[in-house]
């Protein structure tokens, strides 16, 4: 860490912005930098592709930052010595080799950890190689669930326990949840088409359902491998929808799930730990593997009003402590940790 006493400048890697649609971890990264924006006295720069527009962030500094896999690891160095950069913060698991200041990773989850199809993005040797020179070279580990902390002491051992920080992601408040009687469109399952999304059981358990009620809503996916939105129509889309469907078989954290709390939309999901943990009792939740269990209880969640309506009640209250400030404090938190800690440091 440069010796100055001047305030400290961090640094954050945009690489991931320049991957596609700003949307999920990307869309998460750029709403908690705006909270973080607004309060933070520090010194801030963002490093972005240079095919990547500047983001309108009130006192943004951009910085043109190397991309390509082998040019960043190349190159990233020699611009944080450049910048004098007191801290490096990824929001991904991919560090620089090596880098003149302490480095934050953030590691989402371990889909090797699951049981998932062979064919699933991110159970290669790249994936399991980022994570494991995060263990060793990053100062501090970011993961937005306990239930990925738990999946990373498995996988690496009681040792990196210590710098796990947990900081949930956050969504942005809304000033009026949608009324029961505007949720009359039909299922709504957002994100890709990884196998970990489990839409091939979706898509059997609707049809099964539809077969039990015939008036049961559509069901409709959108995200990439399906039908694309910007994000003001797919939040548009959202709070027409009868209910937001996450049944995926592994999750990190599952942004959507609270996108449709905060927007008063009930959400039936997996009952997979993490979002057991996200969902803190505000879902309907069943078993991702069940096709007849997720048929009932789709047909369950379109017939009881009841129930919709306690959803729905539970979702805006579990969606008001789960907010971008929470997580640009817990930014703040591990970074003011870093910077006062000379064993992390030197990490």
């Amino acid at each position: 860490m440069p010796a100055t006493d001047s305030p400290p400048t961090i640094a954050f890697d945009g690489a991931v912005l320049g991957a596609g649609p700003i949307t999920g971890v990307a869309g998460s990264f750029m709403t908690t930098l705006r909270a973080y924006a607004a309060r933070t006295t520090a010194r801030w720069v963002l490093l972005t592709p240079r095919s990547v527009e500047a983001p309108d962030i009130p006192g943004v500094e951009v910085v043109d930052g190397p991309s390509g896999r082998w040019r960043r690891q190349g190159l990233l160095a020699a611009t944080l010595r450049k910048l004098g950069a007191s801290l490096l913060h990824c929001p991904i698991a991919a560090i620089p080799l090596r880098a003149p200041c302490p480095v934050i990773a953030t590691i989402h989850d371990l889909p090797w950890m699951a049981d998932l199809p062979a064919s699933e993005p991110g159970r290669g040797a790249l994936d399991r190689f980022a994570v494991r020179l995060a263990a060793r070279r990053a100062a501090a580990i970011l993961t937005p669930t306990e239930a990925s902390a738990a999946d990373l002491v498995r996988f690496l051992g009681p040792r990196v326990r210590p710098r796990i920080a947990v900081v949930p992601h956050g969504v942005a408040s809304v000033s009026s949840p949608a009324d029961d009687e505007e949720l009359d469109g039909p299922f709504l399952v957002l994100g890709d088409d990884r196998p970990r999304k489990n839409r091939a059981r979706i898509e059997a358990a609707h049809d099964l359902a539809r077969r039990r009620t015939k008036e049961l809503p559509d069901l409709r996916f959108v995200g990439p491998g399906s039908e694309y939105l910007i994000e003001a129509d797919k939040l548009t889309t959202l709070r027409r929808s009868r209910a937001l469907l996450q049944l995926s078989l592994h999750e990190g954290f599952g942004i959507p799930v609270v996108e449709a709390f905060a927007h008063g939309v009930p959400v039936l999901c997996s009952s997979i730990p993490s979002l057991i943990e996200v969902a803190d009792g505000a879902a309907l939740h069943v078993d991702p593997t069940s096709v007849d269990a997720m048929a009932a209880a789709m047909v369950r969640i379109h017939q009881s009003a009841d129930l919709r309506r306690a959803l729905r009640a539970a979702g805006t209250k579990r969606a008001a402590a789960l907010t971008p400030e929470d997580s640009a404090a817990g930014w703040q938190a591990a970074h003011a940790r870093i910077l006062t800690t000379p064993e992390l440091a030197e990490a």
